[in-house]
């Protein structure tokens, strides 16, 4: 029998163990609700974009910053780095493809 157990982080991403009966580990996964973020930047994407003097322009998820790094982690750049240059021109290229125009705010 297969048992799950979560662990809750104040992140909002959560941790899901799936082990056997003797207690080995057999697979985890991060999951993260972000139904409410995507709703937002929907509302934003036909109203205010502005954030005192900055101008929004995107509300990533957490869970798909730690999937992107893990996915160029992958692909052998073991190097990337949150916040890098080399991340924000992989989060720029994210955000021109359409199949991410939902993280979009304009």
């Amino acid at each position: 029998m297969v048992r799950k157990f979560t662990e809750h982080n104040a992140s909002g991403i959560d941790t899901n163990y799936y082990v056997d009966d003797k207690g080995v580990l057999l697979a985890s996964e991060r999951v993260q609700d972000v139904e409410a973020i995507i709703e937002e930047n929907k509302r934003m994407q036909n109203g205010e974009k502005q954030v005192g003097n900055w101008r929004l322009t995107s509300v990533i998820p957490l869970i798909f910053v730690e999937k992107w790094l893990n996915e160029e982690r992958e692909r052998g750049n073991i190097g990337i780095k949150f916040c890098d240059e080399e991340y924000d021109k992989l989060v720029a290229k994210k955000l021109r493809d359409p199949d991410y125009k939902w993280l979009r705010t304009t």
